[in-house]
């Protein structure tokens, strides 16, 4: 494919640490792509194995890749939010170092992204091998076309690995906060503002393994979850976070933000019922990411009485 002014450049910003043992195949699937047109912007957060030396190599190979070395650890979030901020394109995707890319990735959603400020297709889990768990993510939760940002409110099914979004969602999104992870923000705040279609093909091998930082599927080792008291801090500053965040056109939604926000202020039995209302009354959005019968979606929605998410 020639790089002319019909197709705009696109920043594939990746994030790595101690990752030897994929990085090169990623690369590999990164640099292969059919889209010609990309910059490739990589910050390495203080990798003490071969990780350096192995983008050295590819920098030296390819022009249209900048690498940038971290001097301190500012953690996953930031980091890939100071890769947004180096690159230049016009539109940007996020590559995770021990996924595997169809080399058409970008060039399908490329396609299909026309004037939406966000588009994202399905992924396929595979071991640390590289072979096949006969497994997609949309196996696992609901992978559609969202125009409605309260799915998102509890969940996200948009992997930051899957998706293609435009400067603009980059600018509105950034900075990240630190309460929710980048891929579920970029994801509430595209479908806060428009319709985030959803390409129904596996574009990308997703890679599953002790080391992830975040994995969709249960792997032992796995990084561990936070005591129940400060998850719930956080889900309160989440949903905070959601309702200043959220497009002031969705007044339904910002309303219902605010009334989870209430319910979320403390268990008192006017609270509990409150809580469960409004997941009882709003099941259909906030529940749609997830895929479950919907007996279990009823149950889901009595567990709020006791619990916050």
């Amino acid at each position: 494919m020639p790089v002319t002014e019909n197709f705009p450049l696109v920043s594939i910003v990746m994030a790595t640490y101690n990752g030897e043992r994929f990085l090169k195949e990623q690369l590999d699937s990164v640099f292969e792509q059919t889209y010609a047109n990309l910059e490739i912007v990589i910050i390495d957060v203080c990798s003490s194995d071969h990780t350096l030396s192995i983008l050295n190599k590819f920098a030296e190979e390819h022009s249209n890749m900048k690498l940038y070395a971290n001097e301190k650890n500012m953690g996953h979030i930031q980091t890939f939010e100071k890769g947004i901020l180096f690159s230049t394109g016009e539109y940007i995707s996020l590559c995770d170092q021990d996924d595997v890319w169809d080399k058409r990735k970008i060039e399908i959603l490329m396609k299909e992204i026309k004037s939406y400020g966000m588009v994202f297709c399905d992924s396929t889990f595979i071991n640390e091998e590289g072979t096949s768990l006969n497994k997609k993510l949309s196996d696992i939760k609901n992978l559609a076309t969202y125009n409605n940002c309260e799915p998102f409110i509890i969940g996200n099914c948009i992997s930051g690995h899957a998706a293609i979004f435009t400067r603009e969602i980059a600018s509105l999104a950034t900075p990240f906060p630190a309460e929710i992870i980048h891929d579920w923000w970029l994801a509430f705040v595209a479908t806060s503002r428009g319709t985030v279609p959803f390409v129904n093909q596996a574009l990308v091998d997703y890679r599953q393994h002790s080391n992830n930082f975040i994995g969709a599927v249960n792997v032992k080792g796995g990084r561990k979850k936070d005591t129940k008291h400060a998850a719930r801090d956080i889900i309160r500053r989440r949903i905070k976070l959601f309702y200043e965040k959220c497009a002031h056109k969705n007044v339904q939604t910002k309303q219902l933000l605010q009334n989870i926000n209430k319910s979320y202020s403390d268990f008192s039995m006017q609270n509990n019922f409150l809580r469960t209302k409004i997941f009882f009354r709003n099941k259909s959005n906030l529940l749609a990411i997830k895929k479950r019968t919907p007996f279990r979606k009823w149950l889901f929605c009595v567990k709020m009485f006791f619990k916050i998410i």
